[in-house]
């Protein structure tokens, strides 16, 4: 395993990565940091400051660190003020003169490469003129950081050899394009539930064992060119984590709260880098059928990257709301825009293969809903009601309800025949029209509902009380939750409206949900996405609510 840590530390850049990955495992280790790195402050030399027993014996000691990037060689070590040695000047001149605590101290140069031999000798030499009785030099290179890890972090009782085999088989499949993550996932199971210990030390300890996990593969993702097992990764971990705060009673526990903060962080950055990768392909015409694809997938992936793109926007709406920070806002439209050029260059976007992507279209109305891109939201909403209705006249297709891909193979392919039974999509749409305040396309829709769907059955689900024992971990829909059926669309708009609103006092509570009790109400969006479980019918009823107060 120590190889494999290794290589993941080679991959991590100075800026962010390293210098945040070093603070765990000092914590690991028992030493507190008392500082830690800041962009754009002058730190006279001191990356990170920590202070507690020394490694080698039980006397306390101040250790001050100087974090570099890559190996240390003859440029690295004197090449310009910011090299190794005038670092370690700047301590010395500077530094050691403005603390107050007297403790003795260890000044740790540390980097995820080696020192060269030919450097050696200058480092032995400067640690020889300088070290004293109470100030010593120590060098940390990849491994001495690999060992650290495995000692400190990598603790059998929380990361035995079996989930060391899952992480291991995890990372040498990242490149495969359909890797499940099986693996990563299994082993996540067995970090925070097999077992779990109740004190918060080691809760602690479990969960920055799970980010490391995440940002391994996070890394070796990159490496592969196969951002989605990352973003994918990223979306399990957040969910299970939830679930396991959730379920322990520590959503206000300030200690573990902060660690799920910095995995979300290290979300964000995941889906931001998955972002920008698909993004240039959302401006290409057929952008999507760049990677192979055959008639049936096609319209599958564009779908999957329309609930990804929704998603990913609806993060930056719930940054925006909780920080204010316009940056957030404009990623928010950078993001809907792109969403808008890939529905308009590729057509599938306006033909649903399964009634279950809803999900993605509900993700995808609410993110142009936010964006104040309505006039596109109406315009691909009445697309898709004439295209599911004319692909049902014209070809006999339609939204099929299951999600079997290989049901879909035969409907294709070999004659089988669609189920018109049953359809949540439809009437979902009609309470989108009403969200957008579209009485026409309402009507359209009843229209072909009347003329073409008069035998099919409209459906809507609600959560039940027992939403959350499945929501984070499965499709709750196969589990849980309540479908009314004989959905009706009214001859008169208003009517329905009234009837949504009605519905959503009668029988929603989101207050009741944890998420929306902790101020995290993207939690819900997302175990949607990646479970495929319905979107929660408030999360576009609210709207409804937000115009009726202005």
């Amino acid at each position: 395993m120590r190889l494999v840590i290794r290589e993941y530390l080679s991959m991590l850049k100075e800026e962010g990565e390293l210098d945040a990955l070093l603070p765990d495992v000092l914590l690991a280790m028992d030493i507190t940091p008392t500082s830690k790195p800041q962009k754009g402050v002058r730190q006279f030399g001191v990356d990170l400051e920590a202070k507690g027993k020394a490694l080698d014996d039980d006397e306390e000691k101040l250790y001050l660190f100087v974090i570099k990037q890559g190996n240390i060689d003859r440029d690295t070590w004197d090449g310009d003020r910011n090299a190794v040695r005038p670092t370690l000047n700047e301590i010395m001149d500077v530094y050691l003169d403005r603390i107050a605590d007297e403790s003795p101290k260890k000044i740790v140069v540390c980097s995820n490469g080696e020192m060269n031999q030919s450097t050696k000798t200058n480092w032995d030499g400067y640690v020889k003129d300088h070290q004293k009785d109470d100030l010593e030099f120590e060098y940390w290179g990849a491994d001495k950081l690999a060992e650290l890890i495995d000692n400190y972090f990598l603790d059998e009782y929380l990361f035995p050899e079996s989930s060391q085999k899952e992480m291991r088989k995890t990372l040498a499949l990242l490149d495969l394009p359909d890797y499940d993550l099986s693996y990563f996932n299994s082993m996540i199971e067995r970090i925070l539930f097999d077992e779990t210990a109740e004190a918060t030390k080691l809760q602690v300890k479990s969960l920055r064992l799970a980010h490391l996990c995440l940002n391994m593969v996070s890394h070796w993702a990159s490496e592969a060119d196969n951002l989605k097992p990352a973003f994918e990764a990223s979306e399990r971990v957040l969910l299970r984590i939830w679930d396991w705060l959730r379920i322990d009673e520590s959503l206000e526990n300030k200690a573990l709260v902060s660690e799920f903060a910095k995995i979300y962080a290290s979300h964000i950055r995941i889906s931001r880098a998955y972002f920008h990768k698909i993004r240039q392909h959302c401006y290409i015409r057929d952008g999507l059928t760049g990677y192979p694809a055959t008639e049936i997938e096609y319209p599958l992936r564009v779908f999957e990257q329309i609930g990804i793109l929704s998603i990913i926007g609806l993060q930056e709406w719930h940054l925006y709301l909780q920080t204010k920070k316009y940056g957030h806002l404009r990623y928010l439209i950078v993001i809907a825009d792109s969403l808008i050029n890939l529905i308009k260059n590729n057509p599938p976007g306006k033909n649903p293969p399964y009634d279950g992507h809803i999900i993605a279209i509900s993700l995808a109305f609410r993110l142009l809903y936010e964006a104040k891109k309505c006039d596109f939201a109406e315009q691909w909403l009445q697309e898709l009601i004439n295209s599911i209705t004319i692909g049902y006249k014209l070809l006999g297709k339609f939204p099929n309800l299951s999600d079997s891909y290989q049901e879909l193979i035969e409907i294709e392919v070999g004659g089988l025949n669609v189920d018109f039974n049953s359809s949540t999509l439809l009437p979902v749409l009609a309470e989108w029209t009403v969200v957008f305040e579209r009485e026409d396309l309402y009507q359209l829709l009843r229209e072909a509902t009347e003329d073409a769907f008069s035998e099919v059955n409209y459906q809507t689900w609600y959560p039940d009380d027992d939403i959350e024992e499945y929501l984070y971990k499965e499709n709750a829909l196969n589990e849980c939750g309540d479908m009314r059926t004989g959905v009706d669309l009214y001859p008169e708009f208003d009517e329905f409206k009234s009837q949504m609103m009605e519905e959503f006092e009668k029988f929603e509570s989101p207050e009741d949900l944890s998420f929306i009790r902790h101020g995290f109400p993207i939690m819900g969006l997302i175990a949607s996405r990646h479970f495929r479980t319905p979107v929660f019918p408030f999360y576009w009823r609210e709207l409804l609510n937000e115009k009726s107060d202005v």
